[in-house]
């Protein structure tokens, strides 16, 4: 998720490389313990224990730290039904906001402060392996307590660097295609559906945009994972290619579908990129000054909140592009802190937060689309009023989001420098798109 983006993302790559550098080179020893059966152990079933013994005898309280705070009564729910298994352990769930979670644990990974257990993003994954600050978990699936098998898509596989998984996946996200019901109406234009391409969609955000009213069709925004990439893909572009040895940005698919996206802007069907950098373009859409809006299921909850809208939106699938539906699938992983003071502890409760007990409560309380096989129906179900299925639907030809090489840490902040250029219109859509090829190039080819 997850959902998550640009401006911050130098500052943070900055302070993280140099905390990297200030950390030492000390290999973090994996956890190593006489494990249970794959099929009796809490990760592969979600049942408590039936050794009491299993649960260590000195009270002990790990802190499971998150970065929305829409999820923590979920999150604190699975705390409180993991304590009931193991009594002696108490969980306690911080929330720190998105935009400052990076820069903290940044500053708190070579301190040695991390958080027993917490949330980690795949873009960051890499940054915090190559530190020596996540505990690996190889053993723990070597053995059977843990199976990677469980989880939908082949997300086990995003935290799984030179051999060794550093994180259980906890949920998924695909992108979907957000659009206010009222305006529709208003217009008297059918909503969006499946059989809906990009033509159509250009073609309705033109009618449904009022811009003398400060009122638009779709919001073209400036993003990569909620924006286009999605139409990269769709156009048959890339955003690397599939052996992840070039940069995507460069074909001419890839060029043609940014091209179109900030036609959307120039046509005055969209907001400009300042009006959308002045004012969060998801914030337009709940205040009804969007029509339509490529956003991730992670938002769900938020727009719902806004008073503004409740009751006037719901989700589609994304348009279908000249070769096929464009999807980007990330997935949040819970990892463990390689310095923490109650690894035995955290090892529990990370196993149990990958349990289908953990995926069943987090589903059941609409707080994400969990990870786990088989669990995302109750997720679906936990908001009847919208069509949350069309993020299950699209999950099975999605994309992997691709920070899993070397290079993502690199290249990624700089994409979004060169982008900002082109939206903001000093350079052309073509040139931008050459320029942030030329530089992931050089970001692969320096970082094999």
């Amino acid at each position: 998720m997850l959902n998550r983006k640009k401006s911050w993302f130098v500052i943070v790559s900055i302070i993280l490389s140099a905390a990297l550098m200030l950390a030492g080179c000390g290999k973090s020893k994996s956890e190593s313990s006489n494990s249970p059966s794959a099929e009796n152990s809490p990760a592969s079933s979600g049942q408590a224990s039936e050794k009491a013994s299993d649960s260590p005898k000195k009270d002990v309280t790990i802190t499971y730290t998150i970065w929305d705070q829409l999820q923590q009564p979920a999150m604190e729910a699975i705390g409180k039904e993991f304590t009931a298994q193991y009594p002696n352990i108490k969980v306690k769930v911080e929330v720190i906001p998105w935009n400052d979670y990076w820069t903290k644990m940044s500053a708190a990974a070579p301190a040695g402060t991390l958080p027993d257990v917490f949330w980690m993003h795949s873009g960051q994954f890499t940054k915090f392996v190559s530190g020596n600050f996540l505990e690996p978990i190889t053993d723990r699936v070597s053995t059977g307590k843990i199976d990677l098998n469980n989880y939908e898509a082949n997300l086990g596989s995003i935290y799984t660097l030179n051999g060794q998984n550093y994180a259980l996946p906890k949920d998924f996200d695909t992108i979907g295609l957000a659009y206010n019901k009222e305006l529709f109406d208003n217009a008297g234009i059918p909503y969006p559906d499946d059989t809906w391409d990009y033509a159509k969609l250009a073609e309705v955000a033109k009618k449904l945009s009022q811009p003398d009213k400060g009122i638009y069709g779709f919001a073209a925004k400036m993003d990569t994972q909620t924006g286009y990439w999605n139409d990269m893909l769709a156009n048959g572009g890339h955003i690397v290619t599939d052996d992840m040895s070039k940069s995507g940005y460069d074909e001419q698919a890839s060029i043609e579908a940014l091209k179109a996206r900030y036609q959307l802007i120039l046509d005055k069907a969209s907001p400009t990129h300042q009006q959308m950098t002045d004012t969060d373009a998801t914030e337009m859409f709940k205040s009804g000054k969007v029509a339509m809006i490529f956003e991730g299921d992670w938002r769900t909850n938020d727009i719902d909140g806004s008073d503004n809208i409740t009751g006037k939106w719901n989700w589609a699938p994304l348009p279908k592009g000249k070769v096929k539906r464009g999807n980007i699938i990330n997935g949040l992983g819970n990892a463990m802190s390689a310095a923490g003071k109650h690894k035995e502890e955290a090892g529990l409760f990370l196993e149990f937060l990958g349990s289908k007990r953990a995926a069943e409560i987090t589903a059941e309380m609409g707080a994400a689309i969990p990870a786990f096989k088989d669990t995302q129906g109750a997720w679906v179900k936990s908001k009847p009023h919208l069509n949350l299925q069309v993020f299950i639907d699209q999950a099975s030809e999605a994309v992997p989001y691709p920070a899993g090489m070397k290079s993502y840490p690199v290249w990624f902040p700089k994409e979004g420098e060169i982008m900002s250029q082109a939206w903001g219109g000093a350079i052309s859509i073509e040139e931008g798109a050459k320029k942030v090829a030329n530089m992931m190039n050089q970001a692969i080819a320096d970082n094999k």
